[in-house]
């Protein structure tokens, strides 16, 4: 008997969660793995400087157009598609089935190729599955397969709980206004046990301008202490953010976002917090080119 060196197969998974699905003809059924490393994406006629895995995280909408969009001759005859989104080397997330209804826009690109927006909409039974299955991609550099057998590599918790993203690592911190005020003002046990246990330097990016502020922590109440002031009022009293928001009351849930660029000692010394900060800045250039005044 041959051993298994993986846990079990997606197929396997997805088995007797979707009536009609499991009687789709699986030769017009594909697996397709998204990941875009260009710096520039254009969905739907906007340009988005995102990375596609913060595409489908904050602007899902925009990441269902940009799946919705392909070459006619890649879906002619394709009922389903079951999605991924591309993390680390070929390991990819599931992030559900989708129907495919057929084109009803198309258009020529520059090389001839013909290019559709289809209408693809997700079926329901794989909610229990979404965000938490990572398979491995075989063959990586085909990013739409037929529907052969692809490992399941873990199952995990997924990207959100409660409508919260759950947290992994200091460095995967990436938080919206309304994430950071829902955070604290739930008093997330899991987020304010990790955000009280050690200080940082952080920085906070304005998405409409591409501006950036960076700040350091240095209390016993840790990044939840500095933190839960921004979830108050968006700015926190520095200088730059609250002209914005004073400005404009809904500017920072529109454009404002934090994410941790260091994790210090909860002991850490004021001098040494704010030393590494300035380095931070000096490396950015934020007191330029940025929101920082000093």
């Amino acid at each position: 008997m041959e051993r298994k060196d993986y846990i079990t197969t997606i197929q396997e998974l997805l088995k007797g969660r979707n009536e009609e699905f499991d009687k789709a003809d699986v030769k017009r059924i594909r697996l397709i793995r998204h990941k875009d490393s260009r710096k520039e994406k254009v969905i739907g006629g906007k340009v988005y400087d995102s990375s596609l895995y913060d595409i489908y995280l904050y602007e899902n909408e925009a990441f269902l157009t940009y799946q919705s969009e392909q070459r006619v001759s890649k879906l002619k005859n394709v009922d389903y598609l079951v999605s991924f989104i591309g993390e680390e080397s070929t390991s990819s997330r599931f992030v559900g089935v989708y129907k495919n209804y057929g084109p009803f826009q198309k258009h020529s690109s520059c090389e001839g190729d013909i290019f559709a927006k289809f209408d693809i909409q997700e079926i329901p039974g794989f909610e229990l599955l979404k965000e938490r299955v990572v398979i491995d991609w075989k063959n990586p550099i085909q990013w739409l397969q037929h529907y052969h057998e692809m490992p399941v590599i873990r199952i995990d918790r997924g990207l959100m709980e409660n409508n919260l993203p759950v947290f992994v690592r200091y460095e995967d911190v990436v938080l919206n206004y309304t994430q950071l005020q829902a955070i604290i003002n739930s008093n997330n046990s899991e987020w304010k046990t990790r955000l009280e246990s050690c200080n940082c330097i952080y920085l906070i990016l304005d998405k409409s301008n591409g501006k950036q502020y960076v700040g350091s922590t240095y209390n016993t109440k840790g990044i939840w202490g500095r933190w839960s002031n921004y979830a108050k009022n968006g700015h926190g009293d520095d200088v730059e953010l609250k002209k914005c928001v004073e400005a404009d009351s809904k500017y920072a849930e529109k454009n404002f976002q934090w994410c941790i660029l260091e994790t210090l000692p909860i002991k850490v010394l004021e001098d040494q917090a704010i030393e590494r900060e300035s380095l931070y800045k000096r490396k950015l250039g934020t007191r330029t080119h940025g929101l920082n005044k000093n």
